[in-house]
């Protein structure tokens, strides 16, 4: 008995220890989103590895309650099918270490959401508070090198550490230094930190006071707007309003706002191959008004990957295969108020949308499969609280809006910027249910009071 006490005292000392180690890891995460993303795979590798401590000396019991989802299971088919796809892949061995890889994302994400259930209300309220003061640090370092041209990063570089391939597309040299960095250099910082966003809303919801809570919410939403829109990720843009869009329409209503997601993720990922070469047949490439370096070269991009799905329309050509097309624009394409931008002859390493790579990749196994994986997804929200299932709908629209147009689908930091991301929607279910001041409700109350004033209009009209 005073032994079964002895290890029982022991597990409640290594979970404190374990807890003063997440905090601060949590905040070191959230500040990398906007800082330096490409640290967030081996963060939240570090944060499951420490969650996993946690939860296997407590109750490992708690683990399983995930696998055992609808959405558990569709990841893990997923996966699996990624498994055997790498087999066919160009690079096998690449594929089945990034199968590996995502494997390993979902197994951090369900650890580190198991660990947050396990902890108390106060604890809970710490590690939001951390996260939420790393993301405000973070958006602060995005805010100087937007805004002043990257000198953070330029110093670094110089004078610390090489942190650029020092090549005339990201930057440029004068007398062995670094004084120019491409703007695009920091759309992953724009993208992590819009991911990011929805989770740190909902951390506020730590603070003490009434007060904290608006001012924070005022200068979280604030600040990461002028970022975005300082930025040059025409996706994140996007996204960021998607966002807003879907969280009003969340207020209003919830199942309305789900059946459209079901909907629009069914188009994007069943439909991907004729709408990825809409845009080039209806010949919005010759559209001047578009930047040709990023829309309009998304435009070709587009169809020529779109065109080479046909060639194994069923299995695909394997996991990292658009690598190895070594796929480019041809060089009578283009309209010749694009020459200043060198759009023929551009290579497409890859086609800058998941859902068409997924077709390519992939193929229609794969494509059904990720249908799946999402609409398991939405399903799974269904269970949250209100407003956190509306911010669930919301950060998957940002999710999708960000595959539709963004990054190769396999880079690790994307990865594990969206696997972050829910493991913050996790956290912020164990905080209390203190949404009265939140952006949902205020717009729910919002969009009633609409509602409510057209009924009493429609009344005195009869």
């Amino acid at each position: 008995m005073a032994l079964r006490r002895t290890h029982a005292g022991d597990w409640r000392l290594g979970a404190k220890a374990l807890f003063r180690l997440e905090a601060p890891l949590l905040g070191v995460a959230c500040f990398s989103a906007g800082g330096v993303p490409r640290l967030l795979p081996v963060l939240l590798g570090i944060l499951g590895l420490v969650a996993a401590i946690h939860v296997f000396t407590t109750d490992r019991a708690r683990l399983f309650k995930y696998m055992r989802t609808a959405l558990g299971i569709a990841l893990l088919v997923f996966i699996a099918y990624l498994s055997i796809n790498a087999t066919w892949s160009p690079d096998p061995a690449e594929g089945l270490a990034k199968a590996a890889s995502i494997l390993g994302l979902v197994a951090a994400v369900c650890v580190i959401g198991a660990s947050y259930s396990l902890r108390s209300d106060r604890e809970a309220r710490v590690l939001a508070k951390s996260a939420l003061a790393g993301l405000f640090v973070g958006i602060g370092f995005l805010l100087i090198e937007v805004s002043f041209g990257e000198p953070i990063a330029r110093f670094l570089n110089n004078h610390v550490v090489q942190l650029f391939n020092v090549s005339p597309k990201k930057t440029k040299i004068v007398e062995g230094e670094v004084t120019k960095i491409a703007a695009f250099v920091l759309n992953r910082n724009v993208t992590s930190l819009v991911l990011l966003l929805i989770p740190g809303l909902l951390f506020t919801t730590a603070l003490a006071t009434t007060t904290a809570r608006r001012v924070s919410l005022v200068v979280l939403v604030g600040a990461t707007a002028v970022a975005v829109l300082l930025s040059e990720s025409g996706t994140s843009v996007v996204a960021f309003f998607l966002g807003g869009l879907v969280l009003a329409l969340a207020a209003f209503s919830l199942r309305l706002t789900r059946m459209v997601l079901i909907v629009g993720w069914a188009i994007a990922t069943l439909l991907a191959v004729p709408l990825g070469a809409l845009p080039y047949e209806l010949g919005w490439h010759h559209w001047t008004w578009l930047p040709p370096e990023s829309v309009a070269a998304r435009f070709y991009i587009w169809k020529y990957v779109a065109d080479r799905v046909s060639e194994r329309p069923i299995t695909g050509i394997g996991i990292r295969g658009t690598r190895a097309l070594h796929l480019v624009i041809p060089t009578d394409a283009g309209d010749p108020s694009h020459d200043h931008f060198a759009l023929q002859g551009r290579a497409a390493r890859h086609p800058h949308n998941i859902y068409l790579q997924t077709w390519l990749e992939l193929g229609a196994i794969g494509a059904v499969l990720l249908l799946f994986v999402g609409l398991a997804a939405i399903w799974q929200m269904r269970f949250l609280p209100p407003a956190l299932e509306g911010s669930a709908y919301a950060l998957f629209a940002v999710s999708s809006m960000i595959g539709l147009s963004g990054f190769d689908l396999w880079q690790s930091w994307l990865l594990a910027a969206l696997a972050f991301a829910w493991a913050g929607i996790l956290l912020a279910a164990r905080l209390p249910a203190r949404f009265s001041w939140a952006p949902f409700t205020l717009a729910k109350i919002g969009a009633e009071k609409l509602f409510y004033l057209k009924q009493e209009l429609d009344r005195l009209d009869k």
